[in-house]
């Protein structure tokens, strides 16, 4: 595989951004059995794989072997960087959920031989970037077909502290300074800069993917198909139960399975490879 490191400029954010980019060769080196599965002139399918809260562009491949996964298949691996900004287009900040779902793949389109269809656009993600892969691909469903999501945030308002869920705006939160640990106030700042206050998020249809998910499936809006794993032993299981029942609730069809395991990285690099089985390539 070709690994591509690319620093580019994002007219969504206004600021320089990086990402990673893995592309498919024929010859793949000492230890590494793939097949030359690709000509070099069709556009390939696409996976855009996003990283969790405390990481960048860079983990998977530092944390995983993703680029030994992907060599015996047909696909393109596409890592951009989205800080902490929980793919959001921010209430006090940036358009990320823009960059990710628009700009990225516009740049990589025409940039590398990567498919514009939606039959071969697929994101994922952990943690963070579970959630981010799920909110996407459900908002835009009509330019991807599959999502996988590991370990997946489902409920972002698990990232505010509990005595900091009926402040109202920010203003509010910025008098209380001096009274809380610098901890629980710098979680409640990210979250109020991503999403505003905990009512705000509870309430929208832009950010909290189980109202996302429920208007889509019950006003027959497109869908991507859905794989979905998390650990027994995760603190992000019951969000992640929460979603599945409400999928099956609303009778939509989905991949959802336990397995063994808790928040690392160990149980990632293990389910990312069922997670690319799921992908129809």
């Amino acid at each position: 595989m070709a690994l591509m490191h690319v620093d580019f400029f994002a007219n969504t954010l206004g600021m320089a951004m990086s990402m990673d980019v893995i592309l498919p060769e024929g010859s793949q080196g000492v230890g590494v059995d793939a097949k030359p599965l690709w000509d070099g002139e069709e556009k390939l399918p696409v996976l855009y794989l996003l990283h969790g809260t405390s990481d960048d562009h860079t983990i998977w491949q530092r944390r995983t072997s993703i680029e030994r996964y992907v060599a015996g298949r047909k696909l393109a691996v596409v890592m951009p960087n989205a800080h902490i900004s929980a793919y959001t287009n921010q209430k006090f900040g940036y358009r990320f959920f823009d960059f990710i779902s628009e700009e990225v793949p516009a740049f990589c389109q025409k940039y590398f031989k990567i498919s514009d269809e939606r039959e071969k656009n697929f994101i994922g993600g952990l943690s963070m970037g579970g959630y981010g892969a799920l909110k996407i691909g459900l908002r835009c469903g009509d330019r991807f077909s599959h999502i996988i999501g590991l370990s997946s945030g489902c409920d972002r308002l698990g990232m505010m502290p509990k005595e900091l869920r009926d402040v109202p705006d920010i203003t509010a939160l910025e008098a209380m300074k001096d009274q809380l640990d610098p901890r629980v106030y710098a979680r409640g700042v990210q979250f109020m800069v991503n999403f505003g206050s905990a009512a705000e998020y509870e309430s929208s249809m832009e950010n909290n993917i189980f109202n996302i998910a429920r208007d889509r499936i019950e006003n027959g809006k497109p869908m991507p198909e859905i794989f979905m794993s998390c650990g027994t032993e995760d603190f992000a299981l019951e969000p992640n139960r929460r979603f599945h029942a409400l999928l099956d609730e609303l009778g939509f069809e989905h991949t959802y399975y336990e397995a063994p395991g808790v928040h690392n990285w160990a149980y990632w690099d293990e389910h990312i490879q069922k997670g690319l089985e799921f992908l129809p390539l």
